[in-house]
């Protein structure tokens, strides 16, 4: 290898229960979520599309439920 050259690293492969878990405490950590609404729109051929709206909520704060 030449000077200055880097090697390059593979990327590491993570699971789907790896994802969630760091989501989850991700979520925990911030106190917010990604929240997914199901939206509909109408087309001009009389039908209707079904969309995704993304946004952002925050969870409820567990610690001051009694």
């Amino acid at each position: 290898m030449k000077k200055g050259e880097n090697k390059v690293q593979p990327k590491p492969v993570y699971l789907p229960q790896q994802f969630a878990k760091a989501y989850q405490e991700l979520c925990d950590k911030m106190g917010y979520r990604v929240v997914v609404t199901p939206s509909y729109i109408a087309r001009d051929d009389q039908t209707w599309s079904t969309v995704l709206q993304f946004s952002v909520g925050k969870l409820p704060d567990l610690k001051k439920k009694t």
